[in-house]
């Protein structure tokens, strides 16, 4: 019992600690268009502006929303909170927190792994920051170069495949019964869709967790009767 409540109060500090902070950040983002905006007291056409946008709004809620749901159960509210705060949470915070998760052999979702995830990802930010202020000081220069030729540059076009592969294939490794039905539809739907797909992925990334969750609640039910 004691350790359910000493749980909850964590659950609850790091809830309330990261609905703060999100505000806060919220309030720093809006600040720089406000504050231009005022500055050189620009007229904004409302209306156009609301009709370019809700579509992307809508697109990148549907997003984000499936992103923190498949995402939570796995590292955890409070890197949750802290991946979205600084952002590229696919390309650096998740793998940082899988890695970590791995590194510190804890099991992914519980109480260990989610202080682990927290410690990863908030030193993934840190790093971060360190390294593009460095390279913005120092490395830009040499760097532009080197992305910008022909015969690297499609390398850095796919950074992201290249990271989703290692990061799902353990997943789906480690529970194939409950991934194979989910991911063979996702297959599925990009080859179907094809350079369509990014326009319903969020769409299909909803229908992919509902399955998820089912199916395992299927298996584990069996499991239990068994």
């Amino acid at each position: 019992m004691k350790k359910q409540t000493t749980e909850k109060s964590f659950d609850d500090k790091i809830h309330s600690l990261g609905r703060t902070t999100t505000a806060i950040m919220w309030v720093f983002f809006i600040m720089v268009p406000l504050g231009t905006t005022l500055y050189f007291k620009l007229h904004i056409d409302i209306l156009r502006m609301a009709t370019v946008v809700l579509p992307i709004a809508v697109t990148f809620a549907l997003v984000g929303l499936a992103e923190k749901l498949s995402m939570a159960p796995i590292i955890g509210p409070g890197a949750i909170y802290l991946a979205s705060t600084t952002g590229n949470v696919q390309n650096m915070k998740l793998p940082a927190a899988l890695n970590a998760m791995r590194i510190m052999e804890v099991e992914e979702g519980s109480e260990k792994g989610r202080i682990v995830a927290i410690i990863a990802v908030a030193s993934s930010a840190v790093v971060t920051i360190i390294i593009i202020f460095m390279g913005m000081l120092f490395l830009a220069p040499l760097i532009t170069p080197l992305l910008s030729n022909p015969l690297v540059k499609p390398a850095f076009d796919n950074i992201l495949p290249a990271l989703m592969g290692p990061m799902v294939l353990p997943v789906v490794m480690k529970n194939l019964k409950a991934a194979t039905v989910p991911f063979s539809i996702a297959i599925i739907f990009a080859l179907i869709l094809g350079s369509t797909y990014g326009t319903v992925q969020s769409i299909v990334m909803v229908v992919v967790i509902l399955l998820s969750l089912g199916i395992f609640k299927v298996i584990t039910g069996r499991k239990k009767d068994e």
